[in-house]
């Protein structure tokens, strides 16, 4: 394989092999730290006011200061965001000041940057992610001091767009298959994985062995597998298993 595309590789795989949001955030941040960010948010962009449960079920990842992140969280921020009012039109992407400079509502502008900066998030950059479905993405980058170029914007642009949809394929996929399987056979499979005879589950979960052979067979049949290995690895690739 070409050696020019060896960080492309590396950052595929890592994000392939991202068991949870936090490893998905560490690799996009590898990527971002380079243009000066430290931080990344990402999230399905809100169209309408929705309530702060709702606002909370759409982020995806987040790598902000915690204090600042429960701020922003707490005191409904999202819709004086000048950030997020400029996805509601614009889809391309766009550095925070732009937002800041085109936001129409002055006060939202002096909140949301000020109060960002006390964290030491005063550069920005945003990448709308549109999906086949209509909605919208973004990942934010965040920083003290940020060096976009149009080289950074394109880089920054793909592990965007590649963290989020395969983000959402795998959390798709382990809610899918999580649907399927019942919490014991989960419990079987789970212990399977980690190397466990059927006997010695049977044991661990208080239930006999044929018990268990049930379980794993029908696991197996729901996730379409051919043997228990299939199942197993089937179940780790979809992120079911962690």
């Amino acid at each position: 394989m070409d050696k020019n595309f060896d960080k492309t590789w590396r950052f595929i795989e890592s994000i392939e092999r991202a068991s949870d949001a936090a490893e998905v955030e560490s690799s996009l941040l590898k990527i971002a730290v380079q243009y000066g960010f430290n931080s990344v948010f990402a999230g399905i962009v809100p169209t309408a006011r929705v309530s702060p449960e709702e606002i909370a079920s759409r982020i995806l990842f987040q790598r902000f200061p915690s204090e600042w992140a429960g701020r922003y969280h707490d005191r409904g921020y999202v819709f004086r965001d000048p950030i997020v009012h400029r996805l509601q039109s614009d889809r391309a992407p766009f550095d925070w000041n732009e937002a800041y400079s085109s936001c129409p509502a002055a006060d939202d502008v002096a909140l949301i940057k000020g109060e960002a900066s006390e964290f030491g998030l005063r550069d920005g950059h945003v990448v709308p992610v549109s999906t086949l479905d209509g909605s919208l993405a973004a990942v934010s980058f965040g920083g003290g001091s940020a060096d976009i170029d149009p080289e950074a914007r394109a880089v920054l642009g793909f592990a965007a767009s590649y963290a989020v949809g395969s983000f959402l394929h795998h959390r798709e996929s382990r809610q899918r298959l999580l649907g399927k399987v019942s919490p014991r056979e989960f419990d079987c499979l789970l212990w399977a994985a980690e190397g466990k005879t059927d006997w010695e589950i049977s044991v661990i979960l208080g239930i006999s062995k044929p018990t268990v052979v049930k379980h794993l067979l029908s696991a197996r049949e729901k996730l379409g597998a051919v043997t228990k290995g299939h199942a197993i690895a089937l179940a780790l690739r979809m992120k079911l298993l962690r």
